[in-house]
């Protein structure tokens, strides 16, 4: 028999509904730019993604103990610049660089939706109660309401705000705990195999793959009996 539709949806952001307008490295280095500072877009990309792979997600158990997500961006990107062989010349720069970089990331325009995000969205939001699970941070409801896709959740729950990050099951409990519904009647839609994925499953959610190694998010219309 098939399983039974979910009760809950449950929805990563970044990778999953939002993406880069541009390459990291790119604005990286532009913001750097701005600043005095000269760096290679590519060679930025390339030293993220290297930092990125490494760095435990804020709030994590194995992670360092951030008072605030803002710092743990910093030490990602001081990192990053390190890594591709650009310095600033004192802390001053790296700060007030720093904190228009943190800034850009939150203006209209740095993030984009693929074509007809919004409408998947409200279909599924007709016939199921969803909600976004993310490690991202409090920039993202402005992020999501600057491209018209916050109004299908009753809720948003971020790591920097819960403590907690994706794959930790603590995390994954709560939400359930605060939406009164069973693990198994939750619906996971991520794109990292480890936070997403494997996250869902040791928490006993049910999971629906996006990105590589996926499907396309409209596929989940069809997972939902609403295609």
């Amino acid at each position: 028999m098939p399983a039974p539709l979910p009760a809950v949806v449950s929805f990563d952001a970044a990778g999953t509904l939002i993406h880069l307008a541009e390459p990291v490295g790119v604005t990286y280095a532009k913001v750097a730019a701005e600043h005095g500072i000269h760096a290679d877009p590519a060679r930025l990309s390339a030293a993220f993604g290297s930092v990125w792979k490494r760095t435990p997600p804020p709030f994590s158990e194995e992670g360092h103990p951030d008072p605030h997500e803002r710092s743990w961006w910093s030490r990602l990107v001081r990192a990053v610049f390190a890594e591709a062989g650009v310095s600033f010349p004192d802390e001053v720069r790296y700060e007030t660089f720093f904190e228009a970089l943190y800034l850009r990331f939150e203006e209209p325009g740095t993030w984009i939706a693929d074509p007809g995000t919004g409408e998947i969205l409200r279909r599924i939001a007709a016939a199921h109660r969803c909600v976004v699970l993310s490690n991202f941070d409090a920039r993202l409801r402005r992020i999501l309401a600057d491209l018209d896709l916050l109004d299908p959740f009753e809720a948003v729950f971020v790591s920097c705000e819960e403590r907690l990050s994706k794959p930790d099951p603590r995390l994954f409990a709560r939400v359930s705990e605060r939406l009164g519904v069973a693990p198994a009647s939750i619906l996971h839609v991520g794109d990292d195999p480890r936070c997403d994925w494997a996250g869902a499953e040791a928490a006993g959610y049910r999971h629906f793959r996006v990105g590589k190694g996926g499907f396309p998010l409209r596929q989940l219309l069809e997972e939902l009996s609403l295609a």
